[in-house]
């Protein structure tokens, strides 16, 4: 079995890019014959850590919008294609690729492969999202979302002519650490400064804190665009207690560290975060947007799914988990026990089996 996974950018250090080597990892050691990375953008070195066995290729070192380079990464692309044996698979990490691969494929023998990392609502956004979805619905021999809310959205929006699966995430991270009570007094938070995440929200809900819980510390692990709107926001509320920190490859450290990990996302798919610290037997808290963390926070079972823009009730639940030591030793061990549903093996199997079928 040959394996090509295609990547806007290999080098970022998203929950993306994470998974997407994560995957490529265990295809090679699960026996693949050839996995081949190509990355549109960027260098040959990526952030997260690649079996040497995997060939890494890039298409260019400096971004610009892809529609721009059309024909061009047509003609790069179909170069490499006609170099892998026949009837390859192609894995698009992320719906956006999927024309490229489509196009660079006519007249050979790849099955073609798209693996959404949003959830389908975004898709109405914008004519190039809905274009490239129907080119998935269309002339793609699978398509795998994260969730079963996605799926279900896919085959409401589309005559999908592929199989449509719905396939989590797995953990990455080796797991260290006791699912002990966590005592140390930190909240944890990980994603790009961006929109998406929202960050802004949640540096506001821990600025309504009351004052005995003002020596418990918020860290919030990333970087993007919004980082000085942040440490704005974090000097206008006087906020000592609340760090900005650079994204990591160690982020494991981080999870060890923490008692509670939040999330105020105005959007998601199936937040790898968020699984990773489940597996570190962290409480969760965060807004219950469309898709994505509904997956993994059982409320009041494993931590607090809150109604999204709730601010006033994520206060709340933030302030009781922080005062009950035995309530978050209680949702610490379920989060450790129900992490096991993400187990790297079984997700695995699902993608082999997934493979074997087309």
């Amino acid at each position: 079995m040959n394996i090509v996974l295609l990547s806007s950018n290999i080098t970022n250090a998203g929950g993306t890019e994470r998974i997407g080597i994560g995957l490529a990892n265990e295809l090679i050691n699960s026996g693949a014959s050839s996995v081949t990375i190509i990355s549109f953008f960027g260098s040959n070195s990526p952030f997260f850590y690649a079996n040497n066995r995997i060939r890494i290729v890039t298409l260019f070192q400096r971004e610009v919008p892809l529609f721009i380079l059309f024909p061009i990464l047509i003609w790069k692309l179909r170069r490499i294609f006609r170099k892998c044996p026949k009837r390859s698979i192609v894995l698009n990490i992320g719906a956006l690729l999927c024309p490229f691969s489509i196009i660079a494929n006519l007249g050979l023998s790849h099955r073609n492969i798209v693996w959404e990392h949003f959830n389908v609502s975004l898709i109405f956004k914008s004519s190039k999202e809905r274009f490239v979805r129907y080119m998935a619905s269309r002339y793609a021999d699978a398509i795998v979302t994260l969730t079963c809310k996605d799926k279900e959205m896919y085959l409401a929006n589309f005559a999908c002519k592929p199989k449509v699966s719905a396939i989590p995430n797995f953990l990455t991270l080796e797991i260290k650490s006791n699912p002990d009570l966590k005592s140390n007094k930190v909240a944890l938070a990980v994603g790009r400064f961006t929109e998406q995440k929202a960050f802004d929200r949640l540096i506001k809900i821990w600025s309504k804190l009351p004052s005995h819980l003002q020596d418990w510390r918020l860290d919030i692990v990333g970087d993007g665009e919004d980082e000085a709107i942040l440490k704005g926001l974090i000097a206008d509320l006087k906020l000592n207690n609340v760090h900005l920190i650079k994204t990591t490859s160690t982020i494991e450290n981080h999870y060890e560290e923490a008692s509670i990990y939040l999330m105020t996302s105005r959007w998601e798919g199936l937040p790898m975060v968020l699984i990773e610290a489940q597996s570190y037997g962290l409480p969760i808290i965060s807004y219950d947007c469309l898709t994505g963390p509904r997956d993994i926070v059982k409320d009041g079972y494993n931590g607090y799914l809150v109604p999204d823009d709730q601010d006033e009730e994520f206060v709340a639940s933030l302030i009781r988990i922080m005062e009950d030591d035995k309530l978050r030793e209680k949702f610490s061990l379920a989060a450790k026990e129900d992490s096991t549903r993400f187990n790297k093996a079984a997700v695995i199997e699902t993608w082999l089996q997934l493979f074997k079928s087309i």
